[in-house]
């Protein structure tokens, strides 16, 4: 937690604000897959194909930014946008709520790419 912290304090406004976009952006996509999962409402309620796909496509890559978030991680940040990309362009075509993946998506790869410009800019000055 202490190094979390210290890492936090070390960031140039850019990776700051990138972090809060990337923990936006996972209790986001978190909260839309629970919705997927247990009220979606194109089936009345549960179904139980829909599960495996949210929690694998859709919660692992929103729990990935999460920890990609804390911790600073540039790599699993670009893995977890990969890693969505797809079904969230699927789901982008679909009315209703769940289009609203896509700015997910987009959220993980803003935090990708301010992680990595505030890792270059605390290169330069040091």
């Amino acid at each position: 937690m202490k190094g979390m912290i210290q890492s936090f304090r070390e960031m140039t406004i850019i990776g700051r604000v990138g972090v809060l976009v990337g923990i936006v952006a996972s209790v986001s996509g978190i909260a839309l897959s629970v919705i997927l999962c247990l009220f979606n409402p194109y089936v009345g309620g549960t179904a139980k194909e829909t599960i495996p796909v949210a929690l694998f496509g859709l919660g692992l890559p929103a729990l990935m930014v999460g920890v990609a978030s804390l911790y600073g991680m540039f790599w699993l940040s670009c893995v977890a946008f990969i890693y969505s990309l797809p079904l969230s362009l699927y789901l982008a075509g679909t009315p209703g709520l769940f289009r609203f993946f896509l700015p997910v998506s987009i959220g993980y790869l803003i935090l990708a790419i301010t992680l990595r410009v505030d890792q270059k800019l605390r290169n330069v000055r040091h």
